[in-house]
């Protein structure tokens, strides 16, 4: 057994890079919460439960800046200040008090089967859990949207038929998400959220959350499976009657009959061609990939079908980009700021104060300090198209910083770490669920696309929660299941 990894190192959208005395940058998923159990089952598997840290989202004294208005969370319920002209109903409610609104309004009792759901799973009644997650199901697919099913409406069509469009600008801005031209399936956004505790944990891990799938290949590669990093895959096959077959590169031949040849580009560290090849035989496969470098697997080999490629066209990639700033102190300590996540409707959208990996022991006062200094997604990653080189990227975002916490004499930081997401070989952050496809009917069908071939797909991108660390889990464990009963 073999791993092939395109990159030189593992992990993929997971991808933790030391910056300074103990800090660390993810610059891909940096979080999980805890009714998130068979990761959190993995985490315990690879040995990473004593790392597991509180990842902190927003605090009351963290900064909301909207519409050129400087605000504290806590203030967000105060109709006083706040510059938006919010329906009467809709005035004095937060952000996610909105979203619960329009959620019972979209799928009546939304939140009591929300909250029967997770009462069940903590109690260990998996009968009743499955119950209250069927009867949400049951309800999604009865709701309607203005006279449109609401698994075929957009999730931003949706809260416009029920909230107002003051209230629909109030969530985009201080949620830091895409909201207003979001494509996503309303009823998988539903979904996601009944599937969240409605006071959800969060936590991440102390060296990164690229420190679960380093562990992961430790424990595969002491087990004697091999690792091939640099390979970057081109195509599948059937192996041909009279092909003699070829040895993994271990030297081991595989026992049973060779049934695919796979062929592979090799690559330098920095991602480029070597101009050698490398083809390897293989009785089983399982393609443990995104949309996009699927898609750039030649269409005329294996698994692609017309049902496998308009079923790989069911999710839409999220274009995101992360910038990470190192200062020399914490300043933002000064304005009463701790840790956390701020929100703005300026171009950095997301920012954590602290970064979003706590170091060992307590906020320090003096010394380098991490800042997640912006994190867009959708429409607000153009400003950042448009800057290519990092040192630029660095400078808008430190102007914007200061202004939005107004500070024009903000010292720059010392160094800078950004990723642009949308670009190759990942195409996209995470991925969302289009309207009218449903994960229940996608999902199998991409796990194995071919009945009666031993070619499988492993992703986050098609199952119920796209994009999580979970859903990868969950694709991985039912392949396990489908494929041998495990």
């Amino acid at each position: 057994m073999a791993l092939f990894e395109r990159t030189h190192r593992v992990g993929g959208r997971l991808w933790s890079v030391p910056m300074a005395d103990g800090l660390h940058a993810d610059l891909g998923a940096m979080r999980l919460h805890r009714g998130l159990r068979q990761v959190l089952d993995v985490v315990h598997e690879a040995g990473l439960t004593p790392d597991l840290v509180p990842f902190d989202f927003g605090r009351p004294e963290n900064p909301v800046h909207v519409r050129g208005v400087s605000l504290r969370l806590r203030q967000l319920t105060d109709p006083v200040g706040l510059p938006y002209d919010l329906a009467d109903d809709e005035r004095g409610l937060s952000p996610g008090d909105l979203v619960l609104r329009a959620a019972n309004t979209l799928v009546p009792g939304f939140t009591e089967l929300r909250r029967s759901h997770h009462e069940a799973l903590e109690r260990g009644d998996a009968h009743r859990a499955a119950r209250a997650a069927t009867e949400f199901r049951r309800r999604c697919d009865q709701a309607v949207v203005g006279g449109v099913p609401l698994r075929q409406s957009a999730y931003a069509e949706a809260l416009r038929a029920v909230l107002g469009a003051e209230a629909v600008a109030l969530l985009h801005d201080t949620g830091g998400y895409d909201i207003g031209s979001s494509g996503e399936n309303a009823a998988e956004q539903l979904g996601i959220l009944f599937r969240t505790p409605p006071h959800a944990e969060y936590v991440t891990l102390r060296h990164g959350m690229q420190s679960l799938p380093r562990a992961l290949c430790d424990r595969f590669t002491a087990a004697g499976g091999g690792l091939r990093l640099g390979h970057r895959l081109l195509r599948v096959d059937r192996v041909t009657p009279g092909d003699p077959g070829h040895a993994p590169p271990d030297g081991t031949a595989p026992s049973g009959p060779v049934r695919y040849r796979l062929t592979f580009a090799l690559e330098d560290p920095e991602g480029r061609v070597t101009g050698q090849h490398s083809h390897v035989h293989a009785r089983t496969v399982v393609l443990a990939l995104p949309q996009g470098p699927l898609l750039r697997l030649d269409q005329d080999g294996l698994p692609f079908t017309p049902r496998l490629r308009a079923d790989l066209a069911a999710v839409e990639a999220v274009p995101a980009h992360k910038l990470f700033l190192l200062y020399r102190t914490a300043w933002w300590q000064r304005l009463g700021i701790t840790r956390g996540r701020g929100t703005t409707d300026l171009p950095l959208r997301q920012l954590w104060y602290g970064g979003t990996c706590p170091p060992p022991g307590p906020a320090r006062a003096e010394g380098p300090a991490l800042l997640l200094a912006a994190y867009p997604s959708g429409p607000a990653t153009r400003t950042w198209d448009a800057l290519r080189a990092p040192g630029a990227k660095a400078e808008h975002a430190h102007r914007l910083l200061a202004r939005m916490h107004g500070l024009p004499h903000l010292e720059p930081p010392l160094s800078a770490l950004a990723q642009d997401w949308n670009s190759a070989p990942h195409d996209g952050a995470w991925h969302v669920w289009r309207p009218g496809h449903d994960p229940g009917t996608v999902a199998p069908r991409v796990r194995t696309p071919l009945p009666g071939e031993a070619v499988h797909i492993v992703s986050d991108c098609w199952t119920p929660d796209p994009g999580s660390v979970e859903g990868v889990v969950a694709g991985a464990e039912a392949v396990l299941a489908e494929r041998w009963g495990v």
